[in-house]
């Protein structure tokens, strides 16, 4: 993994300093914090696309607002770092950090839409805010002259918590570049005989732990029913169901349902893009974790991590394997506690038990047909959002893979996808989530 800068690190925070956040010393429990966050930015999707809608009508994707609010995700977490819940409530919060946060991703959202909508959202029914587009005689009600001050006031100090630094690396956009080109990757190493076992693997995961197939989203795992909820035609002859395009569509909402949880301010961007990656090949493929981190060590190089697959240890590893090892364990906890969306982890199989592994059969390689032997190339330069990166020589593998490599990256999959969508109650409506995205129905 690249190096770190001095301003990046001070973002980067141990687990135990969450412990010692400002809310501690007024008697906020961390649980309460954490899930208090987590409404923070629930609030403030919300308000977006509220406020989106207002300009654009309804848009329940509004792709546009993604980095928009992962960045406000980020800043909720980087702020409470700061100061404590106490003296700056999450509604107020929440409103000010998406009016930020969308001239950070040059998204604005005008500052009246957000005050309007904060005050049919917060306040009681009838509270006038300040449409003048429906009456220019209109005039700007007591409560929305608060809201307005308050917000802009609260920007200033939201800048200063969080030391006027803006510049915020974003896990969805590293897993995008870093899994452009997967169907050709994946093609290359099916022309090889290399997936033949992705059907026996996922047999044997069922029989074991006693799911079946079929209870998956189809749209989401092997074996779908109709063999191509996924990309790939299921042609009954055990080849994978991974595609670039199911990596589009349920990467963005695992990632977005990671920003409920401090994880942005615990790891660095390139470690939770690739747990999220290791995630994604698990529950596609349903296999256990164990080897959906095998998989998923052979692309750890197009994150820029020092971690891959190695036959002489028969499984993954590398400098940075401890650190992804942590990231993904933390994860599963926030799942488990219900901070990030619990039911994702029905879809992880457990691992096998010990005789099992000690009969299973040799690993075999998803996604290229040349083992890496070292890492030679671990640092990933750091490019604007939307912005692709010059691919560095592939120096660990055959002329032929390096071709192949080269190709895949050149792929055009520039189609993004939203995933399952997750119904969430909140407060005066129905907010329904695709993604990190929330369409609000007012009553």
């Amino acid at each position: 993994m690249r190096s770190l800068g001095p301003v990046e690190r001070q973002w980067i925070f141990s687990p135990s300093a969450l412990n010692n956040a400002p809310s501690r010393d007024d008697g906020i429990t961390l649980e309460e914090e954490l899930r208090r966050r987590a409404q923070t930015i629930n609030y403030m999707r919300s308000l977006a696309l509220r406020a989106n809608s207002i300009g654009k009508g309804q848009d329940p994707e509004a792709i546009h607002l993604r980095g928009t609010l992962v960045v406000g995700a980020t800043l909720v977490h980087r702020f409470y770092m700061r100061r404590s819940l106490k003296d700056f409530s999450e509604k107020l919060i929440a409103a000010t950090i998406l009016f930020l946060a969308a001239k950070i991703e040059e998204e604005p959202l005008k500052l009246r839409h957000i005050v309007n909508v904060s005050i049919q959202k917060f306040e009681p029914p009838m509270t006038r805010g300040w449409e003048p587009d429906r009456n220019p005689n209109d005039q700007p009600s007591l409560e929305y002259r608060r809201w307005e001050k308050d917000i802009l006031s609260l920007e200033e100090i939201v800048l200063e918590a969080t030391c006027f630094d803006m510049a915020i690396e974003q896990p969805w956009v590293i897993l995008r570049r870093a899994t452009k080109g997967l169907d050709q990757l994946i093609g290359s190493s099916s022309s090889a005989g290399l997936d033949s076992h992705l059907s026996s693997d996922v047999e044997a995961s069922s029989s074991r732990n006693g799911h079946a197939v079929g209870h998956l989203p189809a749209s989401h795992v092997n074996g779908s029913g109709n063999g191509v909820g996924n990309g790939r035609r299921d042609t009954g002859k055990g080849k994978g169901k991974m595609t670039e395009s199911v990596v589009v569509e349920l990467g963005w909402t695992i990632l977005s349902e990671s920003a409920l949880s401090p994880l942005a301010i615990l790891y660095p961007a390139s470690i939770i893009a690739f747990a999220a990656f290791i995630l994604l090949v698990a529950i596609i493929e349903q296999i256990p974790l164990s080897q959906g981190r095998s998989a998923a060590a052979e692309l750890a190089d197009k994150f820029g991590l020092d971690v891959f697959y190695s036959e002489e240890e028969t499984g993954p590893t590398g400098a940075d394997l401890v650190l992804v090892n942590d990231c993904l364990s933390r994860w599963i906890e926030y799942m488990n506690d219900g901070l990030i969306d619990k039911g994702i982890s029905a879809y992880i199989f457990p691992e096998p038990e010990p005789a099992e592994s000690l009969n299973a059969t040799r690993y075999q390689r998803r996604f290229s047909s040349t083992i890496h032997t070292a890492l030679t190339t671990t640092a990933a330069t750091a490019v604007p959002d939307g912005k692709e990166e010059e691919e560095a020589p592939d120096t660990h593998s055959s002329a032929g893979q390096r071709e192949a490599t080269k190709g895949a990256m050149e792929g055009d999959a520039d189609a993004i996808a939203l995933g399952d969508e997750i119904e969430e109650q909140e407060g005066d409506g129905d907010i329904k989530m695709e993604g990190a995205t929330a369409t609000a129905v007012t009553s």
